[in-house]
């Protein structure tokens, strides 16, 4: 039955739940959010250094990716969030719209969590919208530059996973000017910190602090003021400025050119719907395995009153349902066939509400 629920890198998967047995990963409720955040980097760290995946998976086997990022969720989200903001969606994003330059230049150092990387999409003022994002890229021919900008403070790039306290780089999402002329949303490789960790000129991050959860994960508030990046932070598969200022594109308007850029997100819905689904799992066995145990009444077991099978048996088959959806959805997502792209979105945003909506119920 495992094998026919879980179909990809089972031997990887059985790897990494032991390495996952080393009391680092042991959990522990009664940590206030410095310690735990410090703790959930070691944990990342100790993680990573295993190399069960590496950043260039993303595109080159993204099952093998995606088996990678799943697994440390049944030990702890936090670092499963911390670790996929780093290696999906700032690392997936390189791997995916960089140019070779730009992946042998950020790739194999993030692996080894040299460059730590978080993601500047979502501002104040605009989360679900991005085309409508405010924060400014505008090239300056004389120097080769763009100079990126937040105009105010709706245009700030909000609670940005691992930006209060750890990012050394950001996949900036902004709008392009070149020449005066708008060429809609682009992602620049922006540095945040020096090695060292100190917050770079131009840039201002505050801390988000504490949330109902996930205190492991240090998200942050982010604004730019004038700052410079190369001409190659852009990553420019899609878009670019070449060395004589003119902007170039294969696709022919920015709309189209949004929705390759954004793609990135789907690999992050993917993986929040089957973190969803192994939560729900979790849950079930336990209560499960604890219904038909524990007497009630005498030698009666409580797995043995209808009310209780009532609550329990609807979800576990719920789960079954959902698991099986989900390796429909990775079944086409792993074939990266563009014009299978709209049922791959259709099927991982789907996924995703129906799945984290459901854990929560049946939890």
């Amino acid at each position: 039955m495992s094998d026919f629920l879980v179909r990809d890198n089972r031997e990887m998967r059985a790897r990494i739940f032991d390495f996952l047995k080393d009391p680092l990963y042991e959990p522990n409720y009664y940590m206030g959010v410095r310690e735990q955040r410090a703790v959930t980097t070691q944990r990342v760290k100790a993680y990573m250094s295993q190399r069960f995946y590496d950043i260039a998976d993303y595109v080159e086997d993204p099952l093998r990716f995606c088996a990678g990022l799943e697994c440390p969720m049944f030990a702890d989200f936090s670092t499963a969030v911390k670790m996929g903001v780093h290696a999906t969606l700032c690392g997936g994003t390189i791997a995916s719209l960089g140019n070779p330059a730009q992946k042998a230049k950020y790739l194999a150092r993030m692996d080894t969590l040299e460059l730590a990387g978080c993601f500047g999409m979502t501002e104040l003022g605009h989360g679900s919208n991005v085309m409508g994002i405010r924060t400014r890229a505008e090239y300056d021919p004389a120097t080769r530059e763009f100079v990126i900008t937040t105009p105010d403070d709706d245009a700030s790039k909000y609670f940005i996973g691992g930006a209060a306290e750890t990012a050394h780089i950001c996949c900036v999402f902004a709008q392009l000017t070149v020449a005066g002329r708008d060429q809609g949303v682009h992602v620049f490789v922006t540095p945040l910190r020096d090695a060292s960790g100190r917050v770079l000129p131009g840039v201002r991050i505050q801390d988000n602090g504490a949330k109902m959860g996930l205190n492991g994960v240090d998200n942050g508030q982010i604004w730019f003021d004038g700052v410079r990046v190369p001409r190659d932070a852009l990553l420019d598969k899609y878009g670019g400025v070449d060395e004589a200022g003119t902007y170039r594109s294969p696709l022919p308007s920015a709309t189209a050119r949004f929705g390759v850029m954004v793609g990135g997100l789907t690999t992050g819905r993917v993986l929040l719907a089957q973190g969803a689904v192994d939560a729900m799992k979790i849950g079930l066995t336990i209560a499960l395995r604890y219904a038909f145990c524990r007497p009630q009444f005498g030698d009666a077991l409580i797995g043995d009153y209808v009310t209780h099978r009532r609550r329990l048996l609807p979800a576990l088959a719920e789960t079954y349902a959902l698991q099986l959806a989900m390796q429909r959805l990775k079944a086409v997502y792993k074939l990266r066939d563009m014009k299978r792209g709209k049922e791959v979105h259709l099927l991982s945003s789907g996924l995703k509400a129906a799945a984290t909506w459901r854990r929560v119920q049946v939890l």
